[in-house]
């Protein structure tokens, strides 16, 4: 089967949902077709440590095999910082923070267009009776020592 363009920015945005839902930061995918001819698309996510980052690598392996892809190639194994996953026309950098920043990949595909991955947020719909959407607020507690102050009974035992 030969895969196209189309089918490797389903991927990439499957990609991200799956490092999103790793809690990965800063998920960008790029259409690197214009600057490479090794790949269409390039997926760099940020990870706060090296046990996140290999947690989101494997769930992004995992996941993309449900659909029927698999990796190329891996690189970064022993790496603690940055993880490498060629699926063909998408490549997924996962590093960690300084490492980002450090290598400045973005600066590479600064040119390049950026595809939006997240859902569309849904509409909320408009509310047709606004008066049966109010809360309804709880009584008012009275100020502390306003209330009133019943005496107590005397307990001690009364000795003769």
């Amino acid at each position: 089967m030969i895969k196209n363009q189309n089918f490797y920015k389903k991927l990439a945005v499957e990609a991200a949902k799956v490092a999103d839902s790793k809690k990965a930061e800063n998920i960008t995918i790029y259409d690197a077709g214009t600057k490479s001819t090794l790949f269409y698309y390039a997926l760099i996510v940020t990870a706060a440590s090296a046990p996140q980052i290999s947690a989101i690598e494997q769930e992004i392996l995992v996941q993309l095999k449900k659909d029927g892809a698999f990796s190329l190639h891996k690189d970064g194994m022993q790496s603690k910082n940055w993880k490498v996953v060629d699926y063909g026309g998408l490549v997924v950098h996962i590093f960690e923070t300084q490492t980002r920043e450090f290598y400045s990949l973005d600066k590479i595909y600064a040119d390049c267009k950026r595809i939006d991955w997240k859902p569309k947020e849904a509409k909320k719909p408009a509310v047709k009776n606004p008066a049966a959407k109010t809360k309804k607020t709880p009584p008012k507690k009275k100020a502390a020592g306003t209330e009133k102050k019943t005496p107590k009974k005397d307990r001690r035992r009364k000795t003769k």
